[in-house]
């Protein structure tokens, strides 16, 4: 390219009338901008702390709430560990013979068995009798602990056959009363 070419080509681009702005000295409190701002920016900082203390408090809250349920929980199993221990102590086998001895059971001379699959009794029962000097007392209660509970199992005993008795009665009177009536 010929230097005539760019110099049309110049010109070619240059405005016709150009005006020019005068220049003028900027101040720092010029450039300053609006007061909003810093006060937006601290209002968005406060908000910003008040949520994360309203959230750190209903933590706290629910910490405390964890830490009651986890205090229950720990009430509650040890009472059901103490239930179990209570239900495991009674269907011990000395105290099923206690009880059993209690209620006038006594052992089985021979047995028999009900196979369900071949609709067959095997065996022959035979009516059990009382053997000379059976006692299962003893074994029952060979520890203090187990005698304090035997003790307990006898008062149950006891007031079972006040309620037997109390029932007897009440079957004497209506039987007493139908017979006068007839």
């Amino acid at each position: 390219m010929s230097q005539s070419t760019v110099a049309t080509t110049v010109a070619r681009r240059a405005p016709a009338s150009r005006e020019r702005t005068s220049l003028q000295v900027v101040t720092p409190a010029d450039r300053a901008g609006s007061v909003w701002f810093p006060v937006l920016c601290v209002a968005l900082l406060l908000v910003g702390l008040a949520a994360v203390l309203g959230f750190n408090t209903l933590m706290a809250q629910d910490s405390f709430k964890v830490s009651a349920l986890e205090a229950r929980s720990a009430s509650l199993s040890d009472t059901e560990d103490s239930l179990a221990h209570q239900i495991n102590d009674t269907a011990s086998p000395q105290r099923l013979a206690v009880r059993a001895d209690d209620l006038g059971m006594v052992p089985a001379q021979s047995a028999a068995f009900i196979d369900v699959d071949q609709d067959k009794v095997l065996g022959v029962a035979e009516v059990a009798k009382t053997p000379d000097g059976f006692n299962v007392g003893a074994a029952a209660t060979s520890t203090a602990d187990e005698s304090s509970t035997t003790s307990g199992d006898k008062t149950e005993s006891s007031s079972k056959d006040k309620d037997t008795s109390k029932d007897k009665d009440k079957d004497k009177k209506k039987s007493s009363t139908s017979s006068t009536k007839d």
